[in-house]
């Protein structure tokens, strides 16, 4: 080192501190942004889901009998396909006069369920349809078929491979 501080007359140490310094900060940079952690990769499971629909009509409860692919009414996009459905009237609770709790049928009203089955991604943050319909119990989903609209809350969840 010279008086200058240079070292062979060339280099001085706040030169070498900054290339070492850049060096890091790259470095950093490429292991937080390019590359990905292993966990996060999406891999593809078959899962069968339930619906509860609440409150449709007796045509409602016709179109969605007749099965048939199902799609996300908002996004437009494949879900899975109905592989079964039931449904049963509506029952409104209530309480009477002397104080118990009655239940009444709805006038053509009904609650439906409906079973779908889905290829799903599955990562470490859950499972999703598409690239961000979540599915989990009490997510709510708007679904359309051929013949009808609607929307639910998915009950019932499973992985099926």
């Amino acid at each position: 080192m010279d008086k200058n501080g240079k070292i062979g007359g060339r280099i001085n140490i706040i030169d070498i501190l900054a290339v070492i310094m850049v060096a890091v900060a790259a470095f950093g940079i490429s292991l937080r942004f390019i590359s990905t952690p292993a966990k996060n990769a999406k891999q593809t499971v078959k899962v069968s889901f339930v619906v509860e629909i609440e409150g449709i009509r007796k045509y409602s409860v016709d179109a969605l009998s007749k099965k048939g692919n199902v799609i996300d009414a908002k996004r437009g996009y494949f879900i899975g396909e109905i592989k079964d459905f039931s449904y049963m009237p509506q029952e409104l609770k209530r309480i009477d006069s002397d104080g118990k709790m009655v239940s009444a049928e709805m006038p053509d009203r009904y609650n439906a369920e409906i079973t779908i089955e889905a290829d799903c991604n599955e990562t470490d943050s859950g499972f999703y349809i598409g690239d961000n319909l979540e599915l989990s119990v009490g997510t709510t989903v708007e679904i359309a078929t051929k013949y009808a609209n609607s929307s639910g809350k998915v009950k019932s969840f499973k992985k099926l491979q």
